[in-house]
């Protein structure tokens, strides 16, 4: 039974760590849901849509009914995403993985490459986790 927890766990940050990737994630859960609370902040902030926060945290309440035991590490990335959602809205930046910290350049709304990048992390995102779902 636990073997089979964490094997969907693991198999939950592996498709995380795929599609992230490509959005400058890179390896830990934390540095993914950093990102993921960036590419939200900036979606709201240019779109006015809150789409990739709703569907994470409906799998985010998916994992808690089946697997409640892990409501701690997952408060934990919660809190990983909604301060970088708070810094990206701030700030316009989302979290770089590789480097460890905010990416350098500032996103803007009146940009139509940004805009178009910021609906591409949230497409990728988005298809990441919806396939576990």
């Amino acid at each position: 039974m636990l073997g089979k927890i964490y094997c969907k766990i693991f198999s939950f940050f592996v498709i995380f760590l795929f599609f992230s990737k490509n959005v400058y994630a890179q390896g830990t859960a934390s540095d993914q849901y950093k990102q993921m609370g960036g590419v939200t902040g900036l979606t709201e902030i240019c779109f006015k849509t809150k789409n990739l926060e709703l569907t994470l945290l409906k799998q985010i309440g998916q994992l808690f009914y089946t697997q409640p035991e892990m409501g701690e590490m997952i408060f934990g990335l919660l809190y990983d995403f909604y301060d970088a959602k708070a810094v990206a809205m701030k700030k316009k930046v989302i979290w770089n993985g590789t480097t460890q910290s905010y990416n350098k350049k500032k996103f803007s709304c009146n940009n139509a490459a940004d805009k178009k990048l910021i609906k591409q992390f949230e497409i990728q995102l988005m298809n990441g986790l919806k396939s576990k779902g």
